[in-house]
């Protein structure tokens, strides 16, 4: 009887520490799981913030700034289609890879539907531009908005917003 009651007493004991270790490791997983959530809430948060302001603030790297440049004043008063997309990944492609080239047309239709006015565009894009690039890279910014024009219809603005482009880059204007 005595040994019944030690095995009893050696079962119960390991079924108390198996409960307790299992309840510290679902704890640890809550825990773990609202790290997780307050990072991913934190990270939103500050994306959210940039975005706030303006969908132009936030952009930090100089393909995505010059696809929404390129974007914004080859689709000026006219009814975008698949070619003005084609027209701007054909131009920046040469700059970047394919997928980074595809994001940066998705993100700068998406900017230049939020703002509606390429003049801004321009206003808010060309110093970080004009800070991240050098002349030569500037002179194949316009290259580019020329090449990109000339596969679709442009507005008959074309010529101003080019000229306020190079201005506001620091070029020479013709």
């Amino acid at each position: 009887m005595h040994i019944l009651l030690a095995l009893l007493g050696i079962i119960g004991g390991g079924l108390f520490w198996w409960y307790r270790v299992r309840t510290l490791g679902s704890a640890a997983s809550d825990v773990i799981d609202t790290a997780g959530k307050a990072r991913g809430y934190l990270r939103r948060r500050k994306i959210r913030l940039q975005h706030e302001h303006s969908p132009l603030t936030a952009i930090d790297d100089p393909v995505l700034a010059a696809a929404t440049v390129i974007f914004a004043i080859i689709s000026e008063d006219t009814p975008v289609t698949d070619s003005h997309y084609e027209a701007v990944r054909d131009a920046i492609i040469d700059i970047s890879d394919p997928e980074k080239a595809d994001e940066a047309v998705i993100y700068a239709k998406w900017a230049t539907g939020q703002i509606d006015d390429t003049v801004t565009v321009i206003e808010k894009t060309s110093p970080f531009l004009r800070q991240r690039l050098n002349d030569a890279e500037k002179r194949e910014l316009i290259d580019m908005v020329g090449r990109a024009a000339a596969a679709v219809a442009v507005s008959p603005t074309y010529g101003q917003r080019v000229k306020k482009l190079k201005q506001k880059l620091g070029l020479e204007i013709d």
